[in-house]
């Protein structure tokens, strides 16, 4: 769990001033259909799109997989500009795109070999173009604090409730002042669960978030993994089994739960919340499907552009 938690912290960078977010992430979808479907133009046409919509939406990974398809396409000269971008647009850290799975096909490339030794210069870029560095560095620095103490049980048990409502207490007033950055998901996630000890909390964020989401500038699903395990922890209490409300493929689903509540209705409850049909996830990775999942397989494409 902790490595997850820290993967997302890695690749997720966009800056409070995101817009248009759903409308990128939806041709992300398409694109990943197209790639799996072996339509490589219209994958990265796709892609294109949708850093062309809002630079700062896709996660690092969305540029890299576009470069490879770029490179498979011999268009070099695009791949250099999306490896590129990935750093100075999302702040790909070295490692995660030196190792990159499916750009080592082209590792020996002169373009990847460039952007790679250009990579201090590119970063440097990234920070330079910052809206608000003064809220970029505070809310690092919340972070590196909160997983500093999380890294030696003794310290956690003694510093962690203090910590973390520090931390909120100062994410408050930053969001207050510069808006939302979804690098701090990690702090507002250590006060999941809606209970009476949290109100203060969620009185502020709950309302300012559901208002940047219908504005366009945060992802849809935002609330996915809190309300799984809002619902998680009443099933608990309740002594209850529900199931899931949209995926089991969340950070909410700590206990691992395997069934999906009212089924028949789940893939229009996903649509609410900016999922596609769950059939996309067997379809990119054949995750198995529900025995009382219905889908038919020829609207995916259709589903995908409707979202």
């Amino acid at each position: 769990m902790k490595k997850i938690i820290l993967l997302l912290i890695l690749l997720v960078f966009p800056l409070a001033s995101a817009q248009n977010v759903f409308k990128s992430q939806k041709q992300i979808y398409l694109a990943e259909y197209y790639a799996h479907q072996k339509e490589d133009q219209k994958a990265l046409d796709h892609y294109l799109e949708a850093f062309k919509i809002n630079s700062k939406t896709p996660n690092s990974d969305a540029y890299l997989e576009a470069a490879a398809i770029a490179f498979k396409l011999k268009n070099n000269k695009t791949a250099k500009e999306l490896l590129t971008q990935s750093i100075t647009k999302q702040l790909a850290p070295l490692d995660f795109l030196r190792d990159f799975e499916n750009l080592q096909p082209y590792k020996d490339s002169k373009e990847l070999k460039e952007v790679l030794a250009q990579y201090d210069d590119l970063e440097n870029q990234y920070y330079r173009e910052l809206k608000n560095p003064a809220a970029y560095m505070e809310i690092q620095n919340l972070i590196v604090t909160d997983q500093l103490i999380r890294k030696e049980d003794k310290v956690f048990g003694k510093l962690a409730k203090k910590t973390d409502s520090t931390n909120i207490t100062k994410l408050i007033e930053l969001t207050k002042k510069y808006g939302w950055e979804d690098r701090a998901w990690i702090l507002l996630w250590h006060h999941r669960g809606y209970t009476n000890e949290e109100k203060l909390v969620w009185d502020f964020f709950k309302p300012y978030l559901e208002n940047e989401i219908k504005k366009d500038n945060i992802n849809k699903d935002f609330f996915v993994d809190f309300e799984e395990f809002e619902n998680l922890m009443n099933d608990f209490i309740n002594k209850t089994n529900s199931g899931s409300i949209y995926t089991l493929n969340t950070l909410g689903n700590l206990n691992y739960n395997t069934t999906y509540f009212d089924i028949k209705n789940l893939d229009k409850r996903r649509k609410s919340v900016g999922l596609p049909p769950l059939y996309f996830e067997y379809f990119l990775y054949g995750n198995e499907l529900p025995k009382d999942y219905e889908y038919n397989p020829e609207n995916l494409l259709k589903d995908l552009e409707n979202l």
